[in-house]
Formats: structure tokens, sequence, C-alpha cells
């Protein structure tokens, strides 16, 4: 394994992966927008998934495609969706190596959020449309671009007849966007003695990632005809106190100290109040609201005390409203129920990639934090270090994402001289 930043003369084998990986480019811009066209939101990931399967099976990985069990959803850091995992595969490719070395994986999830409201794109989300060096679409940047990535190299090995030392075992999971299930149930299934988890990220590594929980709040009130509107209790107005309230925490929970690695981060905490349901007519006073949230928290937090915190904030709020106090609102939590992440930049796989970084860049590999959460945190749980790097785009989750397909190639470079390096290379 390298250990020293200057390391030339550049390594034969690399050398030829990286010719490859340029004279292929377009290869690999041809992966993403094939993975693109796949409109693999939540529940409608199976087609792609076959795709990224028949991929790694005719590179020549032993592959393996799985429905993740239902009591994943009860796992310490999973999450529901609501979603049955029935016919929502899991997809792992293992290269086997002869022998030494350490073992890799390189993981990327396949599902995207909607691009509703589709009005909202210049392009449609699910062409995968190149204008100059930019390609639009639905997942191009998060995170088709990845997943790509992981495919074309594993072909590359096998086109150039690379054997690896040690396994090298390249992952597709589902629910990245709402559970993290699909990697939760994967990180216990494969060992191994690292992790890079493909997320785009501009060329930086993500050391460290907060965690997050989804909560709803449901409100109760009393229905009535509008003309006669003071005889009801609107439950959306009801709402308004608990809206306040967990304003007051969004800011409180951002004056704490925060955990070390979020210390120069502005508002590292949010809390998002991102749907409200209720009433179904203008002319009556809506007997039901429901609030439905996400709230952040900093990494060494346990899930069970930050419940705890949203319950009594909204108890609180609920007992200074006579209604509220008979009728207190009913807390429930879906989706995200997990704790953040952190990875030492220390870790030899991490200083291993950095030294490639700057070989390939010129530049030193610059450590970043999420305010948002994605599944490196899972191999972390099971012992495997991981953090994330990825090529460079835009716009997640919103209208026109785009990836930079320049990217492309050095994240490409940076990962494949990563693999052989980390792996190792089996002797002729």
């Amino acid at each position: 394994m390298t250990t020293s930043a200057h390391v030339t003369p550049l390594n034969p084998t690399v050398a030829r992966l990286w010719s490859e990986i340029e004279t292929r480019r377009y290869e690999l811009i041809e992966i993403v927008a094939d993975l693109v066209r796949f409109p693999s939101l939540l529940g409608q990931e199976a087609a792609a998934q076959a795709y990224v399967a028949d991929h790694l099976r005719t590179s020549g990985l032993a592959v393996e495609s799985w429905d993740l069990p239902d009591e994943v959803t009860t796992l310490q850091n999973g999450g529901d969706s609501g979603i049955p995992f029935a016919d929502r595969p899991n997809v792992a490719g293992i290269r086997r190596g002869t022998g030494g070395g350490h073992s890799l994986i390189l993981n990327g999830h396949i599902d995207v959020v909607s691009p509703e409201p589709v009005s909202a794109w210049t392009y449609d989300p699910w062409e995968a449309t190149i204008v100059g060096n930019l390609m639009y679409g639905r997942g191009a940047y998060d995170m088709k671009s990845g997943v790509a990535l992981n495919l074309f190299l594993s072909r590359l090995l096998r086109d150039l007849d690379i054997q690896l030392a040690a396994d090298l075992i390249v992952q597709s999971v589902i629910e990245e966007e709402c559970t993290g299930n699909g990697a939760l149930a994967m990180a216990s299934r494969y060992p191994a003695d690292a992790c890079i988890v493909t997320e785009p990220t501009s060329g930086h590594f993500v050391k460290a990632h907060v965690g997050v929980l989804w909560f709803k709040i449901d409100l109760t009130g009393v229905s009535w005809h509008a003309m006669q509107a003071y005889k009801g209790v609107n439950a959306i107005v009801k709402a308004v106190p608990i809206i306040q309230a967990l304003g007051v925490l969004d800011r409180r929970l951002n004056e704490i100290p925060p955990h070390p690695a979020f210390a120069d981060v502005e508002h590292p905490i949010n809390l998002n109040i991102g749907i409200i349901q209720g009433g179904d007519w203008p002319s009556t006073v809506p007997g039901s609201c429901q609030l439905h949230c996400r709230l952040a928290f900093y990494p060494g937090q346990e899930v069970a005390d930050v419940r705890a915190e949203i319950e009594r904030t909204v108890h609180q709020a609920a007992a200074a409203d006579s209604w509220l106090s008979e009728h207190p609102p009913r807390i429930s939590y879906d989706g995200f129920q997990s704790a953040g992440s952190v990875v030492s930049m220390d870790e030899p796989a991490v200083h291993l990639l950095g030294i490639w970084h700057q070989r390939v860049t010129g530049t030193v590999l610059e450590a970043t934090v999420g305010t948002g959460i994605n599944d490196m945190r899972y191999f972390n749980f099971a012992g495997i270090p991981a953090g994330c790097y990825g090529a460079r785009g835009g716009n997640g989750h919103a209208a026109d994402e785009w990836l930079d397909l320049d990217s492309l190639v050095p994240t490409a470079k940076v990962l494949a001289a990563t693999i052989v390096d980390w792996c190792g290379v089996a002797e002729s």
C-alpha cells in the first residue's frame, strides 16, 4: 500500500487504467445516462437494479440480488418507508481477490427523489439531456453518477484483466433517500476493510454527517360548517403554537456547543416542517391536521434522546393551550430514524484516497461535513471505515439537477488508483 504522497513513477497497472478511463470516457457518460432513464423512485427501483445486476454480471462479478428482510425496519438506526420490500432488491457484485491486500466496498444508492413539479424543469427529468459539459436529469448528480462510476470501474478491471489481491464488492442499494435500510442490510451482510460511498461530493471527502429523524404530529379538532366556525375547533389553527415551538427548538439546538466536526458550519441542525395536511373543504372547519417533519442532530446523540426532546417540546406547547391540553397531539415516527456518523481522516483507506486525489488533481483532499444524512454511517457503525467521494454537480432534490461530465474522468482515476493500491494486485 502506498504511504507517500510522491508516487513516482506511476504504477503500470494504474497507468493502464487511467489511459482506459480517458479513452472510454463516453462509455462512462452513457452508463450515467442509462441509469437516469430509469425513474427509480421509492418503490420503483426494480428495473434500474436489474440493469445494475446485468452490468455487474457481464463484467465477471459474482452477483447477488436479494429483497430486504422485513425485520430490517426494526433494527437500530433502521426506518420504515411504508413500502414493502418485495421485488425491490439490493444488488451486490463481488470480484474475488486471490488473497492478501485489503478488501473494499464501493457503495451507491439507486433510488431518487421525485422530480415534481416537473413544470419547473427546463429539461425532461428522465431523458439525461446533455448540454455542453453538463447532463441534466433526476439522479444524474444524486447519485446515478456514483453508481455509474462503480459499474464502469468494475468493467475496466475485467477488460484489462487486472486481478486484485483482495475482494472488491460493488453495491447498489435502495431507500437511501428515506430510511437507509438498503445500506443497513448491506453493512451486516458483506464485511470489508473499508468502504467508499461514491456520493457526489465535488471532489471533496465527506468525513461526517448529522443524524436525522422524521416524525409526524397529528392534531384533532372539531369539524363544523364555516358559517358557524366559532362552534368548531380548527385543527390547522391549533397547529400554529406547535409550529412556533418547533421553531424555538430549532434555534435552541443551534445555540448549544456543536459537535467538533461541525464547529465551523453555519446552522448545522435543521428542523423542517416538510408537509402539512389538514381540511378538505373551504367551508368546513378542519377537524384534523398533520405535520410531517424532519430534524437533524449531531453524531454521538442517540435517537431515543432526540425523540424525547421532540416530545417534550410538543407536549409543553400543547399544555399552554386549553384545547390541546385536553386533546394532546399524537407523535409518531417514520422514515429516517438514524444517528449521525464520523470517520477519521487518519484511517488508512481515507489517507490513501487523499494521496491519489492529490496526484490526480494537484490539490489536497478537502474534508467536509454533511448537514444531511448518507449511507456511510452504516459501514462505520459496523466497523468498516467509510466516507463519501464523488463527482461534481448540483441541484440535487431540485429542478434541473445537473452533473458536470468533466468531473467524471478525474473522479474515476482517483477511485481506480485507490482500488488498485488498497486491494493490491495479484502477482502473475
